[in-house]
């Protein structure tokens, strides 16, 4: 049974359920749950997505956090994400950024948008992501430096190539820059600014 399952993955988790939520991709039934967490400096919330499967399981789909705050009062990195259902498909948008000398934490948004598939899998369609690592003046990788200035020589090219694929690769979407970077930023921030006056009118 769908309820015996979460009450067990609730339980064996360290994470407190904040709610369990229905709904419906194409013609698939899933199930977000949304938990919250208080982890040594980390405090936030996890959406996790599910696929409810015809034995009544649930087969785990992706997760995008809701909120999350890392570090001190005084330094903090911070990140924010909404998610919007449709009839097929289901966006999740998530932005980052930093709070005081919180200078390692990297800033930026990404957009990540999955259809469902005639075998009720969810398949990535679309995604843009930009990353800045951490503060300009004090990042680790010496690729990350070219995102603002343009490399002069091959090595320097390389240098920026093998940042950008690492994004990729941890970020799970497709780097952009100029006016699709301006573009992705403005429509997360879209999407926050609705979700949060989405929560007020529910109260």
């Amino acid at each position: 049974m769908k309820i015996v399952f979460i009450l067990t993955f609730i339980f064996s988790s360290l994470f407190a359920t904040s709610s369990v939520e229905d709904i419906t991709i194409g013609k698939f039934d899933f199930v977000i749950i949304k938990k919250s967490y208080d982890v040594y400096d980390s405090k936030g919330k996890l959406m996790q997505l599910y696929r409810e499967k015809r034995n009544k399981n649930l087969l785990f789909s992706l997760r995008l956090t809701l909120k999350d705050a890392t570090g001190d009062c005084a330094s903090k990195g911070l990140q924010e994400g909404a998610y919007v259902v449709d009839k097929k498909s289901i966006t999740l948008y998530s932005h980052w950024h930093r709070r005081g000398k919180a200078y390692l934490e990297p800033y930026g948004a990404r957009i990540q948008k999955y259809e469902v598939q005639p075998d009720g899998v969810l398949k990535q369609v679309y995604s843009a992501v930009y990353i800045e690592s951490a503060r300009k003046n004090h990042a680790l990788d010496e690729g990350m430096k070219y995102l603002f200035e343009t490399p002069k020589n091959d090595e320097e090219k390389k240098s920026l190539e093998s940042y950008v694929k690492e994004i990729e690769r941890v970020y799970k979407a497709k780097f952009v820059y100029g006016e699709a970077k301006d573009k992705l930023f403005k429509e997360v921030k879209r999407a926050l600014k609705k979700k949060i006056k989405d929560v007020w009118r529910k109260k």
